[in-house]
C-alpha cells in the first residue's frame, strides 16, 4: 500500500510540476509548445535529456540483463556509452544551429528540407514503428514493478493504465517545457535513488567485494567472455549490441527536441558531452545490483528476472526506503515515455499532418499533437498487455530498428553528394531487413551472433546492408533540385566553425 501511495504522489507531483508550465502560458503557440520556445537552460537540459533515455530499460532491464548475462552487460554499456556523447555533439551541432536559423520545430524537418517530402514521411513513419517495442518495454517495465511492488495489490494490468495516464496528461498540457521541467526533476530523484539502492544490496553480503566474490563462486557463468565455446558473452554479441544502442540513441527523437530546445550552442555541447559519463555511472548501478540480486532472489527466469531491482530493494531496506527505491525506477520509465511519445506526436502533427494540410492552424497542430500523445500511448498499452519479451531486449531491438536511420542524418549533415533516392533505399532496406530477420529468426537472430550472418547480428548485418545501399544509390543518381537548394544552408561556411 504505501509503494502505491508514493508512486500515486510521484504522479501527481509531475502532473502539476507540467501545469505550472500550462498555467505560466508556455504552451499558448507552436514554437513554445513542441521547442519551450528554445529557452533551455544546462541544468534542465542535460537532466531532461538523462532522463528522457534512462528509463526501465536502464532501472529495471538492465537489473535484469545483469541478473541474467552477468558481466558482459557492463561491456556493453561501455562501448556504447563513451564514444555516444561525441557521436551526439557532431551529429547533431548543425541540428541546433540549422533548427534555430530554419524554425525546426520536428524530426522530419531536416530530413525534408536536404531531400524532399517522401522522406520526411517515411523517416517519420520509421521512427514511430521504431519507438514503438521501446515505449511497450518502459510500460511493461511499469506494470511489472507495481505489481512487485505493492505484492499484487495493483495488477499488472491495473499498473498498464495507472502511470501512463499521469503521463498523458502532463504531456498533453505542458508540451516540451513541461516535460523537460518534469523529466529535469525525475532525473535527480532516480540518480540519487539508484545511488541509495546499490550501497543498500552491497552492504546485505558484506561490501562490494564480498558480494561479487559470492557471486563468482555460485555463478561462475555470469563472469565468461570470449569469442565462442559456449560462454554467455561473446565479444561479437558485446560489440553488435552497443552499436545498436549507440547509433539508435543519435537517430531517437530525444536528441532532436532537446537540440531545438536549447538556449544555446554551449548549453547543447555540456547537454551533449556530459550525458555519456553520468549514465555509465548510473545505468552500471542497477546492472550491478541485478548481478548482485542472483544471491538474494535466486532462480528468477526470462521476464520475471526484469523483478529484480524491485525484490531486492524489498528485501534489503525498510519498506519506506524501498517504495521510494522503486519509485526511482519509475520515474525513469516515465521520464523516457514522454520524451518519446512526445516526439513521435510532435513528428506525425508537424511533418505529416502539417506537410499534408499546410493551411493547418498552429494551434490546430497542438490539438492533433494531444491527441497523438493520447492514442501512441493507448496503441503500446495494448501491446504490452501481454509481456513475452524481456525489457533489455525489447529496448535493443528498438535501437537497431531506428539506426538504420543514421546514413541518410550523416548525408544530410556532411555529404555533398547524398540522394534523396539513397536516403530513402537504405532507410526501407534496412528496415525491411531488420523485420525479415525478426519474422524468421525472433529476437535471438535480431540480437545475438549468426553463423550465417559472419558472426554478426541482424541489426549489425542490416546496417552494414543500409549503409551500401546508401552510398552506391546516391553515386548512381543524381541531386534533385531539393539536394541541391539544400547545399546552400546545409553546408554554409558558418557551420564548420
Amino acid at each position: 500500500m504505501l509503494a502505491a501511495v508514493i508512486i500515486t504522489g510521484i504522479c501527481l507531483v509531475s502532473v502539476f510540476i507540467s501545469y505550472l508550465a500550462f498555467s505560466k502560458g508556455f504552451t499558448k503557440n507552436a514554437d513554445d509548445y513542441f521547442t519551450a520556445g528554445s529557452s533551455l537552460g544546462y541544468f534542465i537540459l542535460i537532466f531532461s535529456l538523462l532522463a528522457s533515455f534512462l528509463s526501465a530499460f536502464s532501472m529495471f532491464g538492465m537489473a535484469g540483463f545483469g541478473y541474467r548475462l552477468g558481466f558482459g552487460s557492463l561491456y556493453v554499456l561501455t562501448a556504447n556509452l563513451v564514444p555516444l556523447g561525441f557521436l551526439w555533439y557532431y551529429m547533431h551541432k548543425k541540428t541546433f544551429l540549422l533548427g534555430r536559423a530554419r524554425k525546426w520545430m520536428s524530426m522530419g524537418a531536416p530530413f525534408g528540407e536536404r531531400y524532399g517530402t517522401p522522406m520526411k514521411i517515411i523517416l517519420v513513419l520509421v521512427v514511430l514503428v521504431s519507438s514503438i517495442p521501446y515505449l511497450v518495454a518502459q510500460i511493461q517495465g511499469i506494470g511489472v514493478m507495481l505489481e512487485t511492488m505493492t505484492e499484487g495489490l495493483i495488477s499488472y494490468h491495473v499498473g498498464l493504465f495507472f502511470v501512463p495516464l499521469f503521463i498523458a496528461l502532463y504531456l498533453m498540457m505542458g508540451g516540451m517545457k513541461g516535460a523537460a521541467w518534469v523529466n529535469a526533476a525525475q532525473g535527480v530523484f532516480f540518480s540519487i535513488m539508484v545511488f541509495v539502492l546499490f550501497f543498500f544490496v552491497m552492504m546485505k553480503n558484506g561490501g562490494f567485494a564480498a558480494t561479487m566474490d559470492q557471486v563468482l563462486v555460485k555463478h561462475p557463468n555470469l563472469f565468461q567472455l570470449g569469442w565462442s565455446g559456449g560462454k554467455v558473452w561473446s565479444y561479437p554479441m558485446i560489440f553488435g549490441m552497443a552499436s545498436a544502442m549507440c547509433l539508435g540513441c543519435v537517430c531517437f527523437p530525444q536528441p532532436y527536441m532537446h537540440a531545438y530546445a536549447s538556449r544555446s550552442v554551449r548549453g547543447l555541447k555540456a547537454m551533449f558531452l556530459s550525458f555519456g559519463g553520468i549514465c555509465l555511472v548510473v545505468i552500471t548501478l542497477p546492472t550491478i545490483i541485478g548481478i548482485a540480486g542472483t544471491l538474494i532472489v535466486p532462480g528468477l527466469k526470462g521476464v520475471e528476472a526484469d523483478k529484480i531491482f524491485g525484490l531486492v530493494a524489498s528485501a534489503t531496506m525498510p519498506d519506506w526506503l524501498a517504495a521510494l527505491a522503486v519509485s526511482g525506477g519509475f520515474t525513469a520509465a516515465m521520464s523516457t515515455v514522454n520524451g518519446l511519445v512526445f516526439g513521435n506526436a510532435t513528428n506525425i502533427s508537424v511533418d505529416i499532418i502539417k506537410t499534408l494540410r499546410p493551411q493547418t492552424k498552429p494551434m490546430d497542430l497542438i490539438f492533433l499533437a494531444r491527441i497523438w500523445v493520447a492514442l501512441i500511448m493507448a496503441v503500446c498499452v495494448v501491446i504490452a498487455w501481454d509481456p513475452k519479451t524481456p525489457v533489455a531486449e525489447l529496448s535493443v531491438i528498438a535501437f537497431g530498428t531506428v539506426a538504420v536511420t543514421f546514413f541518410a542524418l550523416w548525408g544530410a549533415y556532411y555529404w555533398k553528394r547524398a540522394t534523396a533516392v539513397g536516403a530513402i533505399l537504405s532507410t526501407v532496406v534496412g528496415v525491411s531487413m531488420n523485420i525479415a530477420f525478426f519474422v524468421a529468426g525472433g529476437k535471438n537472430m535480431v540480437l545475438f551472433p549468426q553463423a550465417s550472418l559472419f558472426q554478426l547480428n541482424g541489426f549489425l548485418a542490416s546496417f552494414i546492408l543500409a549503409g551500401l545501399v546508401f552510398f552506391v544509390g546516391s553515386f548512381l543518381t543524381s541531386p534533385g533540385k531539393t539536394e541541391e537548394k539544400s547545399l546552400g544552408f546545409f553546408f554554409h561556411p558558418v557551420l564548420s566553425k
